[in-house]
């Protein structure tokens, strides 16, 4: 199994799936049309989703979220609130 980076953790590395999830949402949305708006939401909820269960995880275990965590909380806010501004609420 591939090690990572260096000086990445696991709980780095496990920060990296909703990142990508999170990262997918905005292509959803352009090319979707229409029909990507609910897509795209569901993307965001599925990153958003394992975020939190990240930092619960790194709660309940005393891990350090370090520095994956905080990146994918705060593309977490950021990517929200650009897709509320510009594609309105999920319903």
């Amino acid at each position: 199994m591939p090690a990572g980076a260096p000086g990445s953790t696991p709980v780095d590395r496990f920060f990296a799936v909703p990142m990508v999830l999170l990262a997918l949402t905005f292509p959803v949305f352009f090319f979707g049309g229409g029909s990507g708006h609910t897509p795209g939401w569901l993307l965001y909820g599925a990153g958003l989703l394992l975020t939190i269960s990240g930092y619960i995880y790194c709660a309940l275990t005393r891990k350090d979220a370090s520095v994956g965590g905080v990146s994918c909380a705060v593309g977490a806010v950021i990517i929200g609130l650009l897709a509320w501004t510009s594609f309105g609420g999920p319903w």
